[in-house]
């Protein structure tokens, strides 16, 4: 079903609860001070589109689901996870192939987005547009043609914003009207949870 949820956190389990459907399996912070970051994830009928800001440096291990693909892209100008030892430029992404497990980590402040989506709808699309058999390997780093890859950020970003600005709305016109518990959750399967680590 479609939704979205935006949160902050002011602790990293709580951030790592809402990162296990992604696939995150274990979450050790490594930086020092308080631990900050924001999460928004947006649930298309096909497709999963999530964004994180994270403050501190971390280390985490993912599995990526059995029907899954995991798409990790590079977002703003902060650099983005290191994936299995290998970082990735602004101009490049990574894909992870279904049941693959990785390690991942990040070195301080960190922005970073990533796409969800079914295997199968993956390879339906490529044959589709093909002609052939489409398979992706296990684990890849691509150098996507500079308008495709700015025209796939471009639709992941507006995506989350408009998630992200849907959610400010219907936070500040629920608590202009007074609402018990406005700002935590919101019919239409939208939530926004601000603040100290609740989801």
């Amino acid at each position: 079903m479609p939704g979205s949820v935006t949160s902050v956190f002011g602790g990293p389990d709580d951030f790592h609860a809402a990162l296990r459907e992604d696939g995150v399996l274990s979450l050790l912070v490594t930086g020092n001070g308080p631990f900050r970051a924001r999460l928004t994830q947006v649930a298309l009928d096909h497709m999963h589109l999530s964004t994180g800001d994270e403050h501190l440096s971390r280390i985490a291990f993912v599995g990526v689901p059995a029907d899954t693909l995991l798409v990790s892209l590079p977002i703003g100008d902060r650099p983005g996870p290191i994936w299995g030892g290998v970082e990735t430029q602004a101009s490049e992404l990574m894909t992870f192939g279904p049941g693959q497990r990785i390690h991942t980590r990040t070195t301080g402040p960190c922005r970073w987005g990533a796409i969800r989506l079914s295997s199968e709808d993956l390879a339906e699309y490529g044959r589709a547009l093909s002609g052939a058999e489409f398979a992706l390997p296990a684990i890849a780093r691509w150098r996507p043609r500079r308008a495709a890859l700015r025209q796939l950020r471009h639709f992941h970003h507006a995506a989350i914003r408009t998630a992200e600005s849907r959610l400010a709305a219907l936070a500040n016109s629920q608590t202009a009207h007074g609402v018990p518990g406005a700002g935590n959750h919101f019919a239409g399967g939208s939530s926004i949870a601000p603040t100290n680590s609740t989801r």
